[in-house]
């Protein structure tokens, strides 16, 4: 990769790289099992755009339209109408590369990042309440009695213990 690939990496308020690219990693990660799972069934190229955009914009690496395109892992006219919905929202703009004219990179706006940082944060949330719901359910070991509902996944503790949580059964 040449130096002119590289911008600076997005930081937070307190000058920390962005706290949420390992969950935007592992969203990609799991959005491309279920492309591999389920074909288009569960295509979004928006979807799959914008959370490309965030991780590579967190790492400090530019991105191309041909890279956008590939990301969006649709047709090329289809991620074209994507990024021109996210323009008109105002995520993203366009960047001409200085040292290439042909060349235009795009990249999240302020607005596109703070909106993608709140998903981030409400997914979190989600998971966490969740595990809260887990917990008050089965207790902290998973010693509960567990009759009735469970729910869809469970502590890390019981994870790494490779024992099901009792609202698992």
């Amino acid at each position: 990769m040449n130096h002119h690939s590289r911008i600076e990496p997005m930081l937070d308020e307190t000058g920390e790289p962005a706290v949420f690219a390992p969950l935007c990693r592992s969203i990609i990660a799991a959005r491309a099992l279920m492309a591999e799972m389920f074909g288009p069934l569960c295509a979004d190229p928006g979807s799959e755009m914008l959370l490309d955009l965030y991780w590579r914009d967190s790492q400090g690496l530019k991105t191309s339209l041909t890279s956008l395109w590939l990301a969006s892992k649709a047709s090329e006219m289809t991620a074209r109408g994507c990024l021109a919905v996210m323009e008109t929202q105002a995520l993203v703009e366009r960047v001409p590369d200085p040292a290439d004219r042909r060349r235009t990179h795009v990249r999240l706006t302020i607005a596109g990042r703070e909106k993608m940082d709140n998903l981030f944060r409400a997914l979190l949330s989600g998971y966490a309440q969740t595990c809260n719901d887990c917990v008050k359910r089965c207790g902290r070991d998973g010693d509960a009695d567990g009759a009735g509902a469970g729910v869809p996944f469970c502590m890390p503790a019981h994870v790494r213990n490779a024992r099901p949580c009792r609202c698992q059964k």
